[in-house]
């Protein structure tokens, strides 16, 4: 069966709970009536249950325990945190493991900065919480693509006609470069909505990887040069005012080589 992205784009907002009680009663009659696109919606399904694992979890990520460690004094650590905390009376020590870590965060945030410390932490908890969303949101639109029809809602190896294609469709204009002598060819582009937003996808493979590269403005940054989510590899950095992220279930060594190719490339170093 072939789906269009639209009925790909409701099945999503259904099982995400999005869908006003009038769509969601006409979907349930179409999953009903139609088991070609039923089957297609229980690998959704299934996809939506493999991504609780990668959706941020605890309160405070490791990455923000170095970033507020490394804005302070070095002398500073987490143990002094813990042992002035148990000179003070009154104070209940939390020993789970997700509550451990905020608490003498926010002690050791406390004692160094007062209020000004609180909203410091306010401020850098909420944008790696966004940071980390975007990339999520960005893992979860690749592995739609790989369970669509065809990952690419336009098919061409040529970067002139993939990259006009964009034009009216999304405010960011990408270079789609073919890596087809370095073994990463180019097969096309599609759209992806990001944060609320439209953004340009190029797609290559790699033998039977696929390897998406989404371009987002670079206010979107990443958390980190390198992630893995349950098999999938992301990889992304920042030229410019744009920020690459390449997601594939490719190994990570290829991933980078890829990665590579592409940041040489858009530096005019190839």
């Amino acid at each position: 069966m072939t789906i269009d992205n639209e009925t790909l784009l409701l099945l999503n907002a259904f099982y995400d709970g999005e869908l006003s009680p009038g769509e969601t009663l006409s979907m349930q009659q179409r999953l009903e009536r139609e088991p070609e696109l039923a089957e297609i919606a229980r690998n959704l399904s299934g996809l939506s249950s493999a991504l609780v694992d990668v959706l941020p979890g605890e309160p405070a990520p490791e990455r923000l325990r170095g970033t507020i460690l490394a804005s302070m004094s070095p002398e500073l650590t987490v143990g002094n945190a813990q042992e002035n905390s148990a000179e003070e009376p009154g104070l209940k020590q939390v020993d789970t493991p997700n509550a451990r870590w905020p608490i003498a965060a926010s002690l050791l945030i406390g004692l160094v900065g007062g209020g000004l410390g609180g909203n410091y932490l306010a401020r850098v908890t909420g944008d790696t919480m966004a940071r980390s969303t975007i990339e999520n949101e960005i893992l979860a639109a690749h592995l739609r693509g790989l369970i669509a029809p065809q990952p690419f809602d336009i098919a061409s190896s040529e970067g002139h006609v993939v990259k006009p294609w964009f034009n009216g469709k999304t405010t960011i204009a990408p270079t789609a470069p073919d890596f087809s002598v370095e073994g990463f060819p180019l097969v096309g582009g599609r759209i992806d909505i990001i944060g609320r937003t439209p953004v340009p996808v190029m797609v290559y493979r790699r033998r039977q990887h696929t390897i998406s590269v989404t371009v987002t403005d670079s206010t979107r940054r990443a958390m980190s040069a390198q992630d893995v989510f349950n098999g999938t590899n992301v990889v992304n950095w920042t030229e410019g005012d744009l920020t690459y992220w390449a997601a594939s279930d490719l190994n990570p060594g290829e991933l980078t080589t890829f990665a590579e190719l592409y940041r040489k490339r858009l530096a005019g170093k190839s």
